[in-house]
């Protein structure tokens, strides 16, 4: 798992690039096919949070980076008590469900066209 860090860590530079080039709707869907994917949307992210107020940058990264690791918190209470109840079965059933989630989120609110929409 450390050398998947290092992987995302030393990707980072070249992922920020292509964030700088496409949409940020046209990134999160291309981070659907990379292996990196929670690397390209949480750079994607942040550069979405960064372009809403240049006022309030510092704030709204640390909103944004709370609640990025509360979700993993509470991704993480959910898979331990999902593999203590039901194993395997269990946690796969919460990582579809919790994916699913998130997809009927990026089509319900949707992503931004552009940065600072």
């Amino acid at each position: 798992m450390g050398l998947l860090g290092v992987v995302a860590i030393l990707a980072a530079p070249s992922i920020g690039r292509v964030v700088n080039r496409y949409s940020p709707r046209r990134n999160i869907q291309i981070s659907w096919c990379l292996d990196l994917s929670t690397q390209f949307s949480q750079v994607t992210n942040q550069a979405i949070i960064q372009s809403l107020s240049r006022k309030a940058n510092s704030r709204n990264n640390s909103i944004f980076m709370f609640s990025y690791f509360f979700g993993g918190s509470l991704g993480t209470l959910t898979g331990i008590n999902a593999w203590s109840m039901y194993h395997w079965t269990g946690v796969t059933t919460a990582a579809v469900v919790l994916l699913l989630l998130a997809l009927l989120n990026y089509y319900w609110q949707g992503v931004p066209a552009t940065l600072g929409e």
